[in-house]
């Protein structure tokens, strides 16, 4: 089964997870604390967010899910409404620092330039907002070599479901046993089984080898192997299979 198309998780795959977001939080939370650095380092305790060292612990709810699935606890340790208008706080804060404080992988620029150029088509699926994915991709200078990027918002749902990678397949006019899921979670790896794509896990994010192994089809330690993986023709087509 050859691959014809890629689509990518964003968070702890293309990019460093806690470099990027752990110094975006500490903005967040400072913005929702009025300047309290107290009640900031309190905020991140409850989603498992380790303020000092600007980084979530493992199991932290900020690793996989959208805003609205995280940021409740914020809402009630305030005393205001948990909804609509607390989230799009949340996200509109996020977007703010999004693309000033995004950090790739040493490699990701020059993997996605090297799929794409063989002709593969690349997307992006991730479970936080569209406008902070395509403000990354723009800061990192790659943004045009992707087809398709979506986020929990973008009317697709969010993974594990399969909407979004069914959105990518419909997209690209490829059948979903042809298109590699490139993720970092057990999210990532869900949405692929259920959408029939191949999976392939990387250890640069949230889980480790030991926790996606059983998960996926590949596991790999980086997006320079999945170039290597993929096998890429002069025609652009791979065998990866």
């Amino acid at each position: 089964m050859n691959v014809r198309a890629i689509l990518f998780d964003r968070d702890g795959t293309l990019i460093d997870f806690n470099k990027t977001w752990g110094t975006v939080l500490q903005h967040v939370l400072m913005d929702l604390a009025d300047g309290d650095v107290s009640l900031a380092k309190e905020l991140g305790r409850l989603v498992k967010f380790d303020y000092d060292k600007s980084a979530c612990e493992s199991g932290s709810p900020i690793l996989t899910n959208p805003p609205s699935g995280y940021s409740e606890p914020w809402a009630l340790h305030l005393g205001v409404r948990f909804d609509r208008v607390f989230i799009d706080r949340i996200e509109a804060l996020l977007l703010e620092h999004a693309a000033e404080c995004v950090a790739p992988f040493e490699d990701t620029a020059s993997s996605i330039k090297a799929l794409s150029e063989a002709g593969l088509p690349i997307g992006l699926a991730t479970n936080g907002t569209e406008a902070s994915a395509f403000a990354q991709l723009k800061k990192l200078g790659i943004l045009d070599y992707f087809t398709f990027v979506v986020g929990y918002d973008s009317g697709h749902g969010e993974k594990p479901e399969p909407g979004q990678l069914f959105g990518f397949a419909e997209h690209t006019n490829i059948e979903p046993q042809y298109i590699a899921m490139v993720g970092d979670s057990l999210h990532d790896m869900h949405a692929a089984q259920n959408a029939g794509m191949l999976r392939v896990g990387v250890t640069t994010g949230a889980l480790t080898a030991e926790e996606l192994n059983g998960h996926c089809d590949h596991l790999l330690g980086s997006l320079t192997e999945l170039v290597n993986l993929v096998g890429l023709s002069s025609a652009g087509k791979s065998a990866l299979s």
